[in-house]
């Protein structure tokens, strides 16, 4: 048996000489360089439509609201009414963790995330001091500036710190991972009902799927949402932003970290999808103005 080299590490060429003679070493580094090379080069993947529904007209626009609960879960494409891709295990999932047994239980589940939706008042109140503090300003305001404007309407110091580290936080990773040419520097998070929102419309596909409702009644309640959901935000990326802070804040309790972002803040692939015309996204073709 040949043993094995010596190494004096006193000596480059030795180490020089050493490193060349591992070659399963350099097998493995070729294959890590070729895989990242393979996935940079490779056009991310587009969005897909189902062929049976519209993906240009008013119904395609409305439905689309719903798209990061939609193809988070999957259900369905994201213009897909009818839930189709839900399996009698994936329903079963559905009826257990919303409640959902009974056609009353659908509506109920619907008019809840659509009016009390996932609100807490304090929180409500923190943002609506920003949103009012950047019409004063004319830009967005700082931390500082935000916190100090929260205690000087009575707020908490210690508690609203935790809830706008949180939000800058989170926006400033979705900026990242989304692209600031669609999260542009100037939006930030007013409100956090577009997760709510967007759960609504993917409530109404499932219902569809479990058979409490049929397409035409969907499209209805989906407009709805739509017609007293919009007027809180200006764009798709103010939508997707507050869609993606308001899952993050509601699961993590409103104390986000790496951690708590990583598991509760995935909508930011999807978010990129929706909002990225090469990819076929709806949000990059379709007006927010309905």
């Amino acid at each position: 048996m040949r043993p094995a080299a010596r190494v004096d590490f006193n000596n480059v060429f030795s180490i020089i000489e050493w490193l060349l003679s591992q070659w399963w070493v350099w097998v493995i580094v070729g294959v890590v360089v070729v895989f990242f090379l393979v996935v940079w080069i490779m056009p991310a993947a587009k969005v897909k439509a189902d062929e049976r529904h519209s993906t240009a007209d008013t119904e395609a626009n409305e439905i689309a609201l719903g798209f990061l609960q939609i193809v988070n879960l999957p259900s369905g494409h994201w213009n897909d009414p009818t839930a189709s891709l839900l399996g009698d295990r994936q329903k079963k999932v559905l009826i257990d963790q919303w409640g959902v047994h009974t056609r009353q239980d659908w509506l109920d589940n619907i008019e809840r995330l659509l009016t009390v939706r996932r609100r807490r008042e304090m929180w409500s109140l923190y943002l609506a001091v920003r949103a009012q503090l950047a019409e004063q300003l004319g830009r967005v305001p700082k931390a500082k500036e935000w916190l100090n404007a929260i205690v000087a309407e009575g707020g908490d110091k210690r508690d609203a710190r935790t809830f706008v580290t949180s939000i800058e936080y989170t926006e400033g990773l979705i900026r990242k991972r989304v692209g600031k040419d669609i999260v542009t520097p100037d939006l930030f998070v007013k409100t956090l009902d577009g997760y709510a929102l967007g759960q609504a419309v993917g409530m109404t596909t499932w219902g569809v799927a479990l058979g409490h409702g049929d397409v035409a009644e969907a499209r209805q309640i989906i407009h709805r949402i739509n017609v007293e959901g919009r007027p809180a935000f200006s764009s798709w990326a103010d939508f997707g932003l507050s869609y993606v802070t308001g899952r993050v804040m509601h699961w993590s309790d409103g104390n986000v970290d790496e951690k708590s972002f990583e598991k509760f803040g995935d909508g930011c692939v999807d978010f990129q999808a929706a909002a990225t015309a090469k990819r076929n996204g709806p949000w990059a073709t379709l007006s927010w103005s309905l």
